[in-house]
């Protein structure tokens, strides 16, 4: 069995657990637009006058879609299948070893984009703006499902390498300093020199000011290589990770 076909599968697979258990999602959409409601309701009306934002509400969306993209579930999956023995049953079929990793994270990729679809159409309804058009909404989409996917292997390589649950959702704890360390409440321009420079070396700053430059700005080249650069980055940490995490797995 060739590796897209099993992936292909095993995605299927995990696909069909979301769909089973919607009720374990809606956390993961109210949450962020519970965050997005009241950042921008405390601040909205001053944003302008403190750091010259005019929009506020399309400032703040990108925040909410990437809560939203890094909530995937796929270590806490990996980490239930091991438990109960059958990780080691699908190490024992023609399936090549990443698929069986690769079809969990892309589950949570195909998830960050829907949950991002309606994160950014509800943020339309209430005013975001989107200046680049119909093909930034779809872009902004895809860098979500971009991001789930390489944040999510993350957690995978956790939840394999130790096989406890509460390791593998270590990985979303620790996007929150990721997230408070970039700009996602006011522009990096208002920033302490310290915290300057921890935005700077962030990545999440870049794929965030990539998504903000599609609502706000429309097609900003920089901003947006700058955030597939990011995403690549991120991307080639967490899936070498998940790569020894694997091996240590036999």
């Amino acid at each position: 069995m060739n590796t897209l076909r099993a992936t292909w599968l095993l995605t299927i697979r995990a696909l069909r657990e979301i769909v089973r258990q919607p009720v374990n999602e809606v956390g993961n959409l109210v949450i962020p637009l519970f965050f997005f409601a009241v950042t921008v309701g405390a601040v909205g009306r001053v944003a302008e006058r403190a750091f010259g934002v005019e929009n506020f509400t399309g400032f703040q969306m990108p925040v909410a879609v990437l809560n939203a993209a890094a909530s995937g579930t796929a270590g806490l999956a990996i980490t239930q299948d091991v438990v109960s023995g059958y990780f080691e049953k699908l190490l024992l079929t023609p399936a090549p070893r990443f698929a069986v990793v690769f079809g969990r994270v892309t589950a949570d990729s195909v998830k960050a984009a829907v949950l991002a679809a309606l994160i950014a159409g509800i943020g339309l309804l209430v005013g975001t703006g989107f200046a680049a058009g119909p093909l930034g909404f779809l872009l902004l989409v895809g860098m979500a499902g971009a991001f789930g996917f390489v944040f999510s292997a993350f957690g995978v390589a956790f939840g394999l390498r130790t096989g406890s649950p509460q390791a593998a959702q270590l990985s979303f704890l620790l996007f929150f300093p990721l997230l408070f360390l970039s700009p996602a409440f006011a522009p990096k321009e208002v920033f302490a020199p310290w915290l300057s420079f921890a935005a700077t070396i962030n990545p999440v700053t870049y794929v965030l000011e990539g998504m903000r430059s599609l609502v706000l700005e429309g097609w900003d080249g920089g901003a947006l290589l700058r955030a597939f650069g990011a995403i690549a980055g991120i991307g080639g940490f967490t899936l070498s990770l998940t790569a020894w995490a694997l091996r240590s797995r036999g």
